[in-house]
């Protein structure tokens, strides 16, 4: 009787540690996750102002990794968030174009692997969207800011990039949906030289 009932209380004990790791790797793996919302906690608890450049350059990587450690749709609601906003507008311009640069690649492959699994009218409507919006916006792509701002190199080369990787990642029929798109880029760019 007194076996049997150890055998029982250690088989319980068992269980319950069993449980408890299990329970502390659950919780250690959604803690690691992510988030629009830590993302953006991390931009409030560490404002540029005030810190050297070397410390500005931390926090800039550090940005950087929480924003590319992001999903597909936490990145949307990040890049949407007010904050994310106000502390880009904190960045001098080469701490821009290192943020763009350690940021963009992840967030181009996330949106063309989105694109490629969306089905083919939701894509046709994305970039049947955006082309009406370049085509209300060309008094604002003819002004001389935006000829400054599209001649600027780091614009250039985000450009370059998003169209690299679209050819690079996009299936045939996501590449196929782009085209129009893809040529009213080529030539405001090209308009712009």
């Amino acid at each position: 009787m007194f076996r049997r009932r150890h055998i029982w209380l250690s088989g319980g004990v068992v269980i319950a540690a069993v449980w408890l790791v299990a329970g502390s790797a659950i919780w250690a793996l959604r803690s690691q996750k992510m988030t629009a919302d830590k993302t953006i906690v991390f931009l409030k608890e560490h404002p540029l102002r005030d810190l050297t450049d070397a410390e500005r350059q931390q926090v800039i990587a550090e940005a950087a990794d929480c924003v590319n450690r992001l999903s597909f749709d936490e990145r949307q609601r990040f890049r949407n968030h007010r904050e994310q906003r106000r502390w880009f507008e904190q960045l001098n311009d080469a701490e821009r174009q290192q943020y763009i640069e350690r940021t963009l690649p992840k967030g181009v492959k996330q949106t063309m692997s989105a694109f490629n699994e969306m089905p083919h009218q939701k894509r046709k409507q994305i970039v049947n969207r955006a082309l009406v919006d370049m085509e209300r916006f060309r008094d604002e792509l003819d002004s001389p800011e935006a000829m400054m701002l599209l001649s600027d190199d780091t614009v250039r080369r985000v450009v370059e990039e998003g169209m690299r990787n679209c050819f690079s990642n996009a299936t045939e029929d996501a590449k196929l949906d782009m085209q129009p798109l893809i040529e009213q880029i080529q030539r405001i760019m090209q308009g712009r030289r």
